[in-house]
């Protein structure tokens, strides 16, 4: 496509690009929302600076590229049932998204686009990191693409918001309950999804299971299964499939989570942050 209502720079690393020459504050024309999309789906993330938004806003941006979404696990935002607050404060020592993974795979339909978007940022730290899922993939041997395609694994939010979880581990410990919120039952439940999913708009692959939120692979045990997840972890977050994005207030990035993975740095200690997130549903993996 031939960009004639934005600019898009793809300087900013191996996946990703910063758009430019639009005010999201405002009503978007259908050419200007055409475009956004397809460099949205060439690039896999998308990122703007020095946008002033208000919930409502980041809401009405967001709902150009489909239906919101709810979070399970957290309150939303007062008068706006989509947009959920993730705020660390200076004093707390977890973070929120602290590991590699995309959004909610744990569920039947998970989102398919993430909106998130800084009200304040420390001046140091808080970055977050994005790997291009599909191009590690396809940098994968043949001989064990063809294996990771034949393989269903078992997802679910146990690991991070069951019982047991890690979240709920360190509220129980500070006394501060369901710290997230939430389901207990719905935490436990386990979906199949395939490890390796193909991207319903563009036909590509792209790794897709996740320690935090994939238990186990079919048929294996979890801790058979761990040992593949960290080796394709790892591989997927090499230097050469990463962007790191520097939030500033006003920036938002929209990020595919059927072919991107993130993590947001947790190296701000003392600091306070705080971010918007809004999803976009999707469709069931295949």
């Amino acid at each position: 496509m031939r960009y004639e209502k934005i600019t898009v720079d793809t300087s900013i690393g191996p996946v990703g690009a910063v758009i430019g020459g639009v005010d999201l504050s405002h009503e978007l024309s259908e050419q200007v929302i055409q475009e956004i999309h397809h460099a949205w789906l060439q690039h896999h993330v998308v990122f703007f600076r020095n946008q002033p938004l208000s919930p409502q806003q980041q809401a009405d941006f967001s709902a150009c590229f489909g239906e919101l979404d709810v979070y399970p696990f957290m309150q939303p935002v007062d008068g706006h049932p989509n947009v959920i607050p993730i705020i660390k404060e200076a004093s707390a020592k977890l973070n929120f998204g602290g590991a590699w993974h995309t959004d909610t795979s744990y569920k039947q339909l998970p989102p398919k686009a993430t909106v998130l978007y800084a009200l304040e940022v420390p001046e140091k730290g808080g970055d977050t990191l994005f790997a291009d899922a599909t191009f590690a993939y396809e940098s994968l041997s043949m001989g064990l693409r063809a294996c990771l395609e034949g393989l269903t694994g078992i997802y679910s939010a146990k690991m991070v918001h069951g019982i047991d979880g890690g979240y709920n581990q360190v509220a129980a410990k500070k006394g501060l309950g369901k710290a997230y919120g939430g389901s207990a039952e719905f935490a436990e439940l386990e979906v199949e999804h395939p490890l390796i999913r193909t991207h319903a708009e563009t036909g590509r692959k792209s790794i897709y299971c996740s320690k935090p939120h994939t238990h186990r692979i079919k048929g294996w045990t979890r801790e058979e299964s761990l040992a593949l997840f960290g080796f394709l972890t790892q591989h997927l977050t090499q230097q050469t499939f990463v962007t790191r994005f520097k939030w500033a207030p006003g920036s938002l990035a929209m990020w595919d989570n059927r072919c991107v993975f993130h993590h947001a740095l947790n190296d701000y200690q003392g600091k306070r942050r705080h971010m918007n997130r809004v999803i976009v549903k999707g469709e069931k993996p295949v």
